[in-house]
Formats: C-alpha cells, structure tokens, sequence
C-alpha cells in the first residue's frame, strides 16, 4: 500500500528536537509540551525513529506540531510521513556533558574507563546514526559528517551552556507565536558530588576528553561558527530579550488543563501502545516448516 505524506498548513512544519542525553533535553521536552499540549509526542521508537512511528503518533496526536526523542535524528525518513520537517538539536561541552550521563547511569554501569569506551564521542555519533544497519551505534564517530548534517539538515543548534540565550533564538527560528521558552528546569541532579569529583580532577578530565576529539570538532564548530551565525541572524536586541526572558524565569505554569488532558492521553494511550507496537516488532519472525514428505 502506497502512504503519502501528511499535508500540514501552509508554513507549518512538524518540528524534531534530536534529543541527546544530558543536554537539558527534558527542560527542551516540557517547552514543547506546555507550547504545543495535544500535538507534542515524546516518540516513543525504536534506536531510530521512522516514519511509522510518526503515523502511529498521529493516531493519537491528529493535529501533532512537534516531537522528541532519543530516537529522532537527521539520517531518517521521517520526512517521509509529513509534508515538511525541522530539525534542530542542543550540543554540550563534551566533557560535562560526559560527566554528567556517567553520573546519571553509573550505579550500573562499570568503572569509568570501561564506560567511556563505550559511550566515547557519544553527540557525534548520535547525530550520524542511521536506520538502515543492525546496530545504529555501531558506526564511526564522523566529525566531517556530523558537521555536516549541522551545516545542511539540522536547522538550529542550541548550546547547553548558553541555554537562555539558545532558547531566545530558537524561537526566532521557528517562528511559531506558540513557543513558550519561560521554562522550569527539569531532571536537575539531586547530587553532584561524583561530577564534581570527577571534573576537578586534571587527569581524569584529560582522559574523558582523549575519548571525545570527535565531540571536541564539532562541539567547537557549533560554537565558533554556527552558534555566532546564529546570534548575528537574530539582530541587536538579542541581550534585552535575553533580559526579559531572565525576568520570567522560573516560567508559571500555563494551560494547565490542556496540558493534563495531553499528559493523560500519553501516559495512559500512547505510550503503552506504542510499547506493545515495538515489542511485537522486536520479536523474531516464525520461520516456515518445511512440508513433510
């Protein structure tokens, strides 16, 4: 059966936060939940998001303006189940951002230099992740690549270190009227003592980054080249919005109704269908017995 693609409003265009672990991601999640309450879904996919998990959404999300997820990155044919699609993503310094997912995972997790060798240039290889291999972490960390697909598929990159700052030009950039960027900070770490320890350490905090020069590129890209293209696109009132978006900070809780009725509707409909959908995908298909004699 031939599907087409969704056909949404004249300049409306399904937004896709590629949502990579430790990056205030989750902060990122609830703008879009309190923006858009009823057509924000947190995908819930496989490694990597496909255009039927976005139908699927649909399903209970008719009107859907946004997602995010782990599972949502560039090298997809997401695009293939909406009519137009944006993409933008929040990088962080690689040794922070390091430290604080080791932080996040560590009570089972092994020592850190075992861990480090397999998360190593973790946002690299995440933006260069692909559907089409059995193991879409299994790949190189392709600076060049990953730089790439900043410059020429991503739309917007924020920097968790300037997050304000990164959340005043993303709304420039997707000049939707709807995005509310007065946020509450969310999935803050109650302790901080093991990142702490670790980031005060010279020579722990050189063997983390010994781990992530492809991280180093492009985090360096982003901040050199990209995120200053970024600034200058926005124009001279950048420190006085910067200013006022500071003055509303932490953002009061808005459209509390719509918002719990969404929040329903993803916790107890879409999710555990969604759920169901990838464990029935996940399992084996029955190989036919041969016919007897």
């Amino acid at each position: 059966m031939t599907r087409t693609r969704e056909r949404l409003p004249s300049g409306v265009h399904l937004l896709a936060h590629c949502h990579i672990m430790k990056t205030a991601g989750q902060t990122v999640c609830d703008i879009l939940r309190q923006s858009f309450p009823g057509a924000h879904c947190d995908l819930r996919a496989g490694s990597v998001a496909t255009a039927e998990d976005v139908r699927m959404a649909r399903r209970f999300y008719p009107r859907l303006r946004s997602i995010s997820g782990h599972s949502v990155v560039p090298l997809s044919d997401l695009a293939q189940a909406c009519d137009s699609i944006r993409f933008f993503t929040f990088l962080r310094d690689p040794v922070k951002r390091s430290v604080s997912h080791y932080q996040y995972t560590r009570k089972t997790m092994p020592p850190l230099e075992t861990w480090l060798r397999q998360r190593a240039n973790y946002q690299t290889r995440f933006l260069c992740r692909r559907g089409d291999t059995d193991d879409p972490w299994a790949i190189p960390a392709d600076a060049e690549r990953a730089i790439e697909l900043l410059e020429t598929t991503i739309g917007f990159v924020g920097l968790t270190e300037r997050f304000d700052e990164s959340l005043i030009l993303l709304r420039h950039w997707c000049a939707d009227g709807r995005l509310n960027i007065a946020y509450r900070s969310r999935n803050i770490a109650p302790r901080t003592r093991t990142r702490d320890a670790l980031l005060a350490d010279p020579a722990t905090a050189a063997m983390i980054r010994a781990y992530h020069q492809a991280d180093e590129r492009v985090y360096r890209h982003v901040r050199d080249v990209i995120y200053p293209r970024q600034v200058e696109r926005y124009g001279p009132d950048l420190a006085r919005d910067l200013a006022q978006l500071r003055s509303r900070l932490p953002g009061r809780q808005t459209r509390l109704v719509a918002r719990t009725v969404a929040s329903a509707k993803r916790n107890l409909l879409y999710k555990p269908l969604a759920r169901r959908r990838l464990k029935r995908l996940a399992r084996p298909t029955p190989v036919p017995k041969a016919p007897g004699p």
